[in-house]
């Protein structure tokens, strides 16, 4: 096991996070996405910023995990709103799902929650 990245974005544009993640399916974790477009995605735009996603393949000992990370800015709380979740590649299988909140003066997690 060699614990080495086989498949690494990190997208700070949400043209580009829409057309790679979304429309060419390369997110390629359906819960994750279903979560995403229920709670944040349908937002209004001005309230809910996209800020970056992180999505990362990774061999472990479990096999290749696929890790994904999407931070939004939510202009109503002042908070930042990070979505995380990680699942295994050979069978998809969800491992972790969560959503949380960050004070951006204070750093602070104001909220969490698990999804899966």
């Amino acid at each position: 096991m060699n614990n080495e990245s086989k498949a690494s974005y990190h997208i700070t544009d949400f043209n580009d996070f829409n057309e790679i993640c979304l429309e060419n399916g390369e997110l390629n974790f359906p819960e994750y996405e279903k979560i995403m477009q229920d709670y944040l995605l349908s937002q209004p735009r001005e309230t809910m910023v996209f800020q970056e996603c992180w999505i990362e393949d990774k061999e472990v000992e479990i096999g290749e995990v696929r890790t994904v990370q999407v931070n939004f800015l939510d202009h109503k709380t002042e908070n930042y709103i990070r979505l995380w979740g990680a699942k295994k590649n050979d069978d998809n299988q969800v491992l972790k799902m969560k959503v949380d909140a960050i004070d951006i003066e204070t750093k602070e997690v104001v909220y969490e929650r698990e999804l899966a």
